[in-house]
């Protein structure tokens, strides 16, 4: 079949099953070859035939010319050695797509060149770049538009506190920029960040922050700045409408991890579905502008949760999705969100431990209308928390009789925001246990929509009590407060 094409471009492209032999074959037709797509896995290289292949390709390709080749992808496993390595020259004048993962180059290579995508995972440590080498390679693709780089950004001294402050005007520019992708420790994201001058063209910027290689402090206020003021940029439309507002933010986490996503749909049907505690697949997250993964010991926590506000503009956000299962603190939602920045938010969907609940309900209630009880001997202070939210989503959490989380007190926080003028149009519970059919026929006097899936529904209804902090010298918690039954106030 080759012989008979003559010289028509080849596409190679290889998946988990292949024949090496008609690989080999392929390769050999360097002057035809347009695209060449080779994800090895680690037992591909086993018995040392491949790897002999694609030593025996890139040596012939970098010594005769491949007119034709636009494409090359090498992805190999990360046990390989020796190490793949892609030659410092090929005569390859139309190559736009580099793609290697567990390979090594040299960044002064003129296949860095004139390229659109650029993506390169798992460098050698060898071959990882200084900061000068990736700039001045990066200057010689003016017309990228995808930058990746995994593990493979300039590496910093170990207890590198600070950042040397450069000229914006030193800067490169990449005005054709779509996808921006960097993964690495925390302060070497911020390096490379500091140089480089996102466009308006910029509508996707996935940093994946992977802890500290110091001082956690220090290195957290170093690096602060300078990804707020790559973010920013992102959270303005541009002038031609080709990149639009994020309107929705999906927040999950564990002890030592945050995930953040940002979407411009308003509710994307993905995160609204998602049940289980694994996180999305994030290249399944469509029309999402910022992807943010911090990971960071423990105590580093509540200081970089409490700064999240200053790190992403939150002002045009409407919707926000909570994923996470780790302990909150006493004024959590106000440090973590701010009040200002939740003036556009309407809705909300939270899943996680009854901590996080507990705290919502304390930054929920009304300053001048509170019926509710105190918590802790304290009232809240401050302009209203989430003045305009409609629509509260309550997942696999639980209220408890018992103790301070009950259903009786997301009643009165709710009664505080109706008269107030700020009440709820929509209430769900979703697999939240403690609620019970009571519950919801009060609820539903103060909300007019009240969702709910029954998850605990059972005999304890009938004998299910209700015990109010606030004056008990009235039977009906509703009429109590001067509510007619169409969810006015009366007269």
């Amino acid at each position: 079949m080759l012989s008979r094409s003559k010289m028509v471009p080849l596409k190679l492209k290889t998946g988990r099953r292949y024949r090496m032999d008609c690989v080999q074959k392929t390769l050999v037709h360097i002057e035809r070859l347009q695209e060449v797509s080779l994800p090895f896995f680690n037992h591909v290289f086993e018995n040392g035939a491949t790897y002999r292949c694609i030593a025996e390709f890139l040596d012939k390709l970098s010594s005769c010319s491949a007119p034709k080749l636009q494409s090359l992808l090498f992805e190999v496993g990360f046990q390989q050695t020796p190490r793949i390595v892609i030659p410092s020259s090929f005569p390859a004048p139309n190559l736009r797509s580099l793609q290697i993962k567990h390979c090594d180059l040299s960044w002064a290579s003129s296949v860095l060149t004139g390229l659109t995508v650029l993506s390169i995972k798992n460098l050698s440590p060898e071959c990882l770049p200084t900061l000068d080498q990736l700039i001045s390679a990066l200057r010689r693709m003016p017309a990228l538009h995808t930058l990746e780089l995994e593990d493979a950004l300039p590496a910093l001294p170990f207890q590198t506190t600070s950042l040397p402050r450069t000229p914006r005007a030193m800067n490169v520019r990449l005005p054709h920029l779509k996808q921006l992708r960097l993964t690495a420790k925390m302060l070497e994201v911020a390096n490379v960040l500091a140089r480089i001058e996102l466009q308006e063209s910029t509508a996707e910027v996935r940093l994946f922050c992977e802890g500290f290689s110091g001082n956690p402090n220090h290195q957290w206020n170093a690096s602060l700045p300078i990804i707020s003021r790559a973010l920013k940029s992102c959270f303005k439309a541009s002038p031609d409408k080709s990149r639009q507002v994020p309107r929705s933010m999906r927040l999950s986490g564990t002890s030592s991890c945050i995930r953040l996503h940002s979407s411009t749909v308003r509710n994307p049907s993905s995160w609204t579905g998602s049940t289980s505690g694994t996180y999305l697949d994030l290249d399944l997250v469509t029309e999402s502008p910022v992807t943010l993964v911090f990971d960071f010991p423990d105590d580093m926590r509540r200081i970089i949760l409490s700064d999240f506000q200053k790190v992403v503009p939150l002002g045009s956000i409407e919707a926000m999705y909570f994923h996470f299962f780790f302990p909150c603190w006493d004024g959590f939602w106000i440090d973590f969100l701010g009040r200002g920045a939740t003036r556009n938010l309407a809705y909300m969907h939270i899943q996680g431990l009854r901590q996080a609940l507990e705290e919502l309900l304390k930054s929920l209630r009304s300053q001048k209308h509170s019926v509710s009880r105190r918590v802790n001997g304290r009232s809240q202070q401050g302009p209203v928390f989430a003045p305009v939210l409609s629509h509260l989503v309550l997942h696999g959490l639980e209220f408890d009789s018992m103790n301070w989380m009950r259903p009786s007190d997301l009643l009165d926080v709710l009664i505080d925001r109706v008269n107030e003028g700020r009440g709820l149009d929509h209430l769900e519970f979703v697999s939240t246990t403690g609620i019970l059919a009571r519950d919801v026929k009060l609820l539903r006097e103060v909300v007019a929509d009240v969702s709910w899936d029954e998850y605990e529904s059972s005999d304890e209804d009938s004998d299910h009590d209700y015990d109010y902090d606030i004056d008990s010298d009235y039977d009906d918690p509703i009429d109590y407060y001067g509510f007619d039954s169409d969810h006015g106030y009366s007269t």
